[in-house]
């Protein structure tokens, strides 16, 4: 089916005119072309077609009804994702979609709302049969045991004026304050797992990935996750590179340690693609704290539409 079939015909969509040809779907929206773009619209527009605004949703005593779509619904989409992935400010939105600041807020949220329960729902933790047929051979050679690939990374956030809650946010690797949040990935480079936004310490705890893991499962992470007392509490290990226990590594050691360090990329590579969504170039400002994990959520999940990871460059495979 032809997206442009799943259109308003009165109305010639924008999207249309900003993006015709891959590297522009790549820049406005992030998806990697508009074949993978025309696969998720189409997926998503049965339901999309009967959102319920934000501002009705709002309402508790009133019968008023929502206000009437003011441009085709791929449009209201794309004008998320313009915001979104490329960055563009909501008064620039207003002025190319010709509609009242009002609307374009009230759309964003909506969509953010939207999009969060659709990619929230799809299953994505992988069962232990699916991790093996999809791992690479590098890691079947070096670490066949290993379930996840995890790292944390940080948002930068606006300061509160709360002590308290500065002395939560603030994070000496950044030296400001920050939002952390925990991503988990398969061997395979697609995002398996992704945590709530957290102020403070111990995500791995209290991001509930524990609980997905299985007796054997071996996590990969970093020589900074201390994590080994939690994940025996499941009967999983914790795959780091060997510590030195003299002043030079053996020669199995430093192999290893070069493996892990390669395969543990991967996941630096998928944080980045997650970064790459423009929302996040400044500070995120505490007005959006009750959509913020949304966001979060969905930038990490959609990212996953970009094909995943290879292990010898930053393509897709």
């Amino acid at each position: 089916m032809e997206i442009q079939q799943l259109t308003v015909k009165k109305q010639q969509p924008l999207i249309f005119k900003f993006c015709i040809t891959d590297e522009d779907f790549r820049y406005y929206t992030r998806f990697s072309s508009k074949k993978v773009f025309t696969v998720f619209w189409e997926s998503v527009y049965p339901s999309a077609s009967r959102l319920v605004y934000w501002s009705k949703a709002q309402r508790t005593a009133e019968d008023t009804p929502s206000p009437q779509r003011k441009l085709p619904l791929i449009d209201e989409f794309f004008m998320f994702l313009c915001r979104v992935a490329a960055g563009l400010q909501e008064k620039t939105l207003s002025s190319i979609f010709e509609v009242s600041l009002s609307t374009v807020s009230r759309t964003i949220l909506t969509w953010t709302s939207y999009l969060y329960q659709v990619l929230g729902s799809l299953p994505l933790w992988m069962t232990r049969e699916q991790v093996q047929a999809t791992m690479p051979d590098e890691f079947k050679r070096y670490c066949p045991q290993v379930r996840v690939i995890i790292d944390c990374t940080e948002i930068r956030c606006e300061t509160a004026s709360s002590l308290t809650l500065q002395s939560e946010t603030f994070s000496n690797y950044k030296n400001h304050t920050t939002f952390k949040g925990l991503i988990c990935i398969a061997s395979c480079g697609i995002i398996a797992f992704v945590s709530k936004l957290y102020t403070g310490i111990e995500i791995t705890r209290k991001s509930q990935m524990l609980q997905l893991l299985q007796p054997v499962d071996g996590v990969m992470a970093d020589k900074g996750f201390q994590i080994e007392k939690i994940l025996s509490e499941v009967g999983a290990t914790l795959i780091i590179p060997p510590l030195k226990k003299s002043t030079q590594l053996s020669m199995e050691d430093t192999q290893r340690t070069q493996a892990v360090a390669r395969l543990r990329i991967l996941v630096e590579r998928a944080i980045r693609r997650v970064k790459e969504y423009h929302t996040w170039d400044g500070l995120v400002p505490l007005s959006m704290v009750g959509s913020v994990n949304q966001l979060w959520v969905i930038c990490c999940l959609m990212s996953n539409y970009q094909g995943p990871l290879d292990l010898n460059g930053d393509k897709t495979v």
